[in-house]
């Protein structure tokens, strides 16, 4: 079936269920930067409220089937917006909050050879982790995480777009959280 921009939410949404990948186009192009423009009134971050955008989209698509085409689609959108800028600030301050406490005890106990080896250890794991990760992904990350560079920066620097740059820190933070996990 032919679809347009004229089209309603209704429809859209309707041909969306059904795994529609032209509703679902026409969906994004409609309403990215509405979603975007309450992330990022929310976070204040460009780079942040791009991913939270492109997350919010991608859960659209994988929960297509439940929608509720009688639902005004604006709606449920800055909903999920805002529930996305809710969890980051929640992760965040769970983030905080663990390593607060990690570097508290840490500093507090004794500088043990246990502690040692164990942070060593660590240390070792997460090195050989960003080592596996693929060269472009190792370099953008280096430049982001140690170098400090915005990634604007990365991308100039890099002769890429600030699109590649994203796509590869999102990819070495999943890496990295899965690998270190798997060696807790």
């Amino acid at each position: 079936m032919l679809f347009t921009d004229a089209d309603s939410d209704e429809t859209l949404v309707r041909h969306l269920r059904k795994g529609s990948e032209k509703a679902f186009k026409i969906i994004f192009d409609r309403y990215w930067e509405y979603v975007f423009s309450i992330c990022y009134k929310g976070l204040l971050s460009h780079e942040d409220a791009k991913e939270l955008t492109q997350d919010i989209f991608k859960s659209l698509w994988e929960r297509r089937t439940k929608l509720k085409a009688s639902r005004p689609l604006k709606h449920y959108l800055a909903r999920a917006a805002k529930f996305q800028v809710y969890n980051f600030y929640r992760n965040q301050k769970i983030n905080k909050k663990h390593f607060d406490r990690f570097s508290q005890n840490f500093l507090e106990s004794e500088n043990t050879t246990e502690n040692r080896i164990y942070y060593g250890e660590l240390k070792e794991q997460l090195n050989g982790a960003i080592d596996r990760l693929p060269l472009q992904c190792k370099t953008v990350f280096h430049l982001s995480r140690e170098g400090n560079l915005s990634h604007k920066q990365i991308a100039e620097k890099l002769d890429i777009s600030i699109k590649t740059v994203e796509y590869h820190i999102r990819n070495a933070r999943s890496y990295l959280a899965k690998e270190l996990h798997l060696h807790s």
